[in-house]
C-alpha cells in the first residue's frame, strides 16, 4: 500500500513519541480522526508497541481520540495500557483530555457546524479539538487538549449569533454522544463491498465499483479499494460524498437467495 504524506508524518511522529516516552513520561499527542486513529494502531502493531500505545477521546465511544504512549518499563506489567496510564500517571492522564460545556441563551438553535466554526475562528487548530457532542438545541460539550482549555473557557462568548456561557464539564462514566441514524433496508446478492455500497447509495454496481476503486471508500476507517472484499456485520463504511454508514446485519436470505441487509446512515 502506498502511504500518503500524512500517514508517513504520523508514523514518524509515533516513533518520536515512543522515544520521548522512554524518558519515563506519559506522552500524549493531538486528537486524531477515526481514519488516522486506525492507521496509528496499525503502525503500533507493526512496531510491536500495542502494549504501550492506546487511544482515548474523553469518553468511551468518542470518534476523535488522542494518542497516548507509555514508557517501556510498563510493558512487562499486567494490565491494559489505558489502565496502567490511570494507575501510574494519574494526574497527567486525568488532565490530558479536557471538556467544556457551552450553553446558549435559547435565542436560536445551534448545531455542530455553529460550534466548530465559531471555535476555529478563534485560531484554534482542529487537531486540538476532540468530539463536539451536541446535547440539545442550545448546548454542547466540546472535548479539547489541556493546553487550549483555559483559552476556550475565557475566549468563547458567542456561538454564531447567540451569546453563550462556558464552564468546565466532567463527563461521568455513562456519558455518550447522541447520534441520529436513518435505517436502510435492502437485499444484496452477497456481502461483497460493491454490492453493499450499491445498496447504501442506490448506485449501480458499476458506479459502486468506480467509487471504491477511486479511493473514496473506507471500511472501519481504513481505505478499501477491493470491490470484492467481504463486509462483516458492525462494519463502518465511509463513502466520500455520500456519508457514513454502519452495517447492522445480514439477516437471512430471501426466497431468491439474496441477503437481507439492515444498515444505518449517520445523519
Amino acid at each position: 500500500m502506498d502511504l500518503t504524506d500524512a500517514q508517513k508524518l504520523l508514523a514518524s511522529r509515533i516513533l518520536d513519541y515512543l522515544r520521548f516516552a522512554d524518558r519515563g513520561e506519559l506522552v500524549c499527542g493531538n486528537f486524531l480522526t477515526p481514519s488516522e486513529a486506525a492507521y496509528a494502531m496499525t503502525v503500533a502493531g507493526e512496531l510491536r508497541a500495542l502494549d504501550r500505545i492506546f487511544l482515548f477521546g474523553g469518553y468511551d465511544d468518542a470518534e476523535r481520540k488522542m494518542l497516548f504512549v507509555l514508557p517501556t518499563f510498563l510493558s512487562d506489567m499486567d494490565g491494559e495500557p489505558f489502565e496502567k496510564a490511570k494507575m501510574y500517571f494519574e494526574e497527567e492522564f486525568s488532565c490530558a483530555v479536557k471538556a467544556i460545556k457551552i450553553q446558549g441563551s435559547g435565542y436560536r438553535t445551534l448545531g455542530h457546524r455553529d460550534y466548530l466554526g465559531s471555535i476555529l475562528s478563534l485560531g484554534i487548530e482542529r487537531f486540538s479539538l476532540g468530539d463536539i457532542v451536541v446535547c440539545d438545541e442550545h448546548s454542547a460539550v466540546v472535548f479539547c487538549t489541556e493546553r487550549i482549555f483555559d483559552y476556550l473557557v475565557g475566549g468563547i462568548d458567542k456561538i454564531a449569533s447567540d451569546k453563550v456561557t462556558v464552564t468546565e464539564f466532567l463527563p461521568d462514566a455513562g456519558f455518550s454522544a447522541r447520534r441520529d441514524f436513518v435505517s436502510i433496508r435492502d437485499t444484496v446478492a452477497s456481502n461483497r463491498l460493491d454490492c453493499v455500497v450499491g445498496a447504501l447509495t442506490n448506485l449501480s454496481r458499476e458506479k459502486s465499483q468506480m467509487l471504491i476503486r477511486s479511493g473514496l471508500c473506507e471500511v472501519n476507517y481504513v481505505s478499501e479499494q477491493r470491490v470484492d472484499s467481504e463486509v462483516k456485520e458492525s462494519s463502518i463504511i465511509t463513502l466520500r460524498g455520500y456519508g457514513k454508514y454502519q452495517v447492522v446485519s445480514f439477516d437471512g436470505e430471501t426466497k431468491r437467495g439474496r441477503l437481507r441487509l439492515l444498515a444505518q446512515k449517520y445523519v
